[in-house]
């Protein structure tokens, strides 16, 4: 059982080793070479999802027999040669008797392995049962509030037939609470919009609004951003991972955004009702947009629309960048070592001295030993 536990440590420690190391890489490329939101989408997705793989396959490789320490980072190890004077010396005491005085070697195991192990452990799994019981809770309230809500028809809401249909022809269910500020995907086929404010909005804004989360539906979205939630939760000690999970989400926005104009064909009616719904409540974060502010969300949204950030590569160039550090992410995951606390026997060999206590005693040796390098 321990040493189940000791595994699963060192996959945590793996996992968030390469989980930053690919959300660094992720938010360099979206932020200095990949510039649209669809390309970036597959690039957030596989931050947070391939540091899984990779981890995996780092621990599979290193249990390889015949394998050693290759592919391992023995973490005491290393913070023992970064910190060579504020940790203490690796020693040893032996008793031997008989012989004389010969080059004696022995293995003994390092140290600070279950000391590093139970710090990082609680520092890993404090902070993550923290931010998750958080982040329950407010689902769980959230949840409470839509039991309240009430179902409708595209007819009720003046919104044609087709624009409550995915791409592949299902039907969504429409809904109507007070709980959330403009409208939201919910689950696999059903949108939630906001009771009173939703009717107060034109005809076409109403089928743009559907339009971009029937979008978020067919993109599985709900489900992409409850597994970014979920992650950045688990590693909230890594802010890389909550910052790719923001990032998902604001570009997610931006591809509905795209495929609702293209839907509904008036971009014109979908800005207007995002302003409409400036101050939309978030039912995720419960985070109120400020329509006048520049770094608004809303802002953001309208101004990408309205052709303020019209600076777009081509789809060819856009693609092929993608594909590249695609491929140049998986590769350097793939090189990524096992990190490992686990204890580790190191060799220590020393000069042995005999002491005789009389003539007639038997010689005894002592040897006192001090690791220099495992």
């Amino acid at each position: 059982m321990t040493d189940l536990i000791a595994s699963a440590i060192d996959w945590l420690l793996t996992w968030f080793v390469h989980a930053t190391i690919a959300c660094a890489i992720a938010l360099a490329a979206g932020r200095w070479v990949i510039r649209e939101p669809r390309f970036r989408d597959y690039l957030w997705k596989g931050a947070l999802i391939a540091p899984l793989a990779s981890s995996c396959i780092a621990a599979a490789v290193a249990t390889l027999p015949g394998r050693g320490s290759t592919g391992v980072v023995h973490l005491p190890s290393v913070m023992r040669e970064l910190l060579p004077s504020a940790l203490p010396p690796v020693t040893a005491t032996l008793q031997l008797t008989g012989g004389s005085t010969e080059t004696a070697s022995s293995r003994i195991l390092e140290p600070l392995s279950r000391p590093i192990r139970y710090v990082l452990t609680l520092g890993m799994l404090i902070p993550a049962a923290l931010t998750g019981a958080r982040l329950v809770r407010r689902r769980r309230r959230f949840s409470d509030l839509l039991r309240a809500r009430r179902a409708t028809s595209s007819s009720l809401l003046g919104v044609a037939n087709e624009a409550v249909l995915t791409r592949t022809g299902r039907p969504v269910r429409v809904t109507m609470s007070e709980a959330v500020g403009s409208a939201a995907a919910l689950g696999r086929a059903e949108v939630c919009v906001a009771a009173g404010a939703f009717e107060r909005l034109a005809r076409a804004e109403r089928r743009s609004i559907i339009a971009h989360e029937v979008a978020h539906l067919d993109r599985r979205d709900p489900a992409w951003i409850a597994l970014a939630q979920t992650l950045a939760s688990v590693m909230v000690v890594v802010p890389l991972i909550g910052m790719v999970a923001h990032r998902f989400r604001r570009d997610a926005e931006f591809i509905c955004d795209d495929i609702a104009i293209r839907r509904v064909g008036n971009a014109m009616a979908h800005v207007r009702a995002l302003a409409a719904f400036a101050n939309a409540f978030d039912p995720a974060s419960r985070h109120v947009a400020t329509f006048a502010s520049e770094h608004s969300p809303i802002i953001q949204r309208a101004g990408r629309i309205l052709g303020a950030d019209r600076a777009r590569r081509s789809s060819w160039s856009a693609g092929v960048a993608t594909a590249c550090v695609a491929a140049g992410a998986f590769a350097l995951l793939s090189l990524l070592p096992f990190v490992s606390t686990k204890p580790r026997s190191v060799m220590v060999r020393s000069e042995v001295r005999t002491i005789l206590a009389s003539p007639r005693a038997p010689a005894t040796h002592r040897l006192n030993v001090t690791v220099e390098s495992p």
